[in-house]
C-alpha cells in the first residue's frame, strides 16, 4: 500500500475513534434524572435531610464523594444507599454526572 493510503486510512481510524469514545460517554442529564427524586431538580435540596446540597459542591468534590460512596470510603447515614446508587456506574458516569451536578448551579 502507499503511504498516502495508509495514513488516510489511519486518520479514518482516529476519526471514527474519537465519534464513537464521544457518542459512548454518558450522558449526565439522563443519569441525574434518578437523583432528582432526593436532591432536586436542580440539585437544590438537602436529601432525605441528611445530605449537603450538592450544587454547593466543586466538580472534584462530587467526583470525590460520588466515588468513595461507590467504594464505600465515603459517607455518613446515606452511606449504604448511596453506595447501592453508584455501584453501577462507571467512572465517567460518575465524571458525567458531576459535570453535569456543577452545570445545575443558577
Amino acid at each position: 500500500m502507499k503511504t498516502a493510503t495508509i495514513k488516510t486510512i489511519v486518520k479514518s481510524l482516529v476519526i471514527a475513534g474519537a465519534i464513537l469514545g464521544s457518542s459512548a460517554m454518558a450522558d449526565g442529564g439522563a443519569l441525574y434524572k434518578k437523583c432528582a427524586g432526593c436532591h432536586g431538580m436542580s440539585g437544590e435540596k438537602v436529601a432525605l435531610g441528611k445530605s449537603k446540597i450538592i450544587t454547593d459542591m466543586s466538580e472534584i468534590q462530587l467526583n470525590d464523594a460520588m466515588n468513595g460512596y461507590k467504594d464505600g470510603s465515603y459517607g455518613g447515614a446515606m452511606k449504604g444507599l448511596m453506595k447501592a446508587q453508584l455501584t453501577k456506574l462507571s467512572t465517567e458516569d460518575i465524571s458525567s454526572l458531576s459535570t453535569y451536578i456543577v452545570g445545575l448551579k443558577k
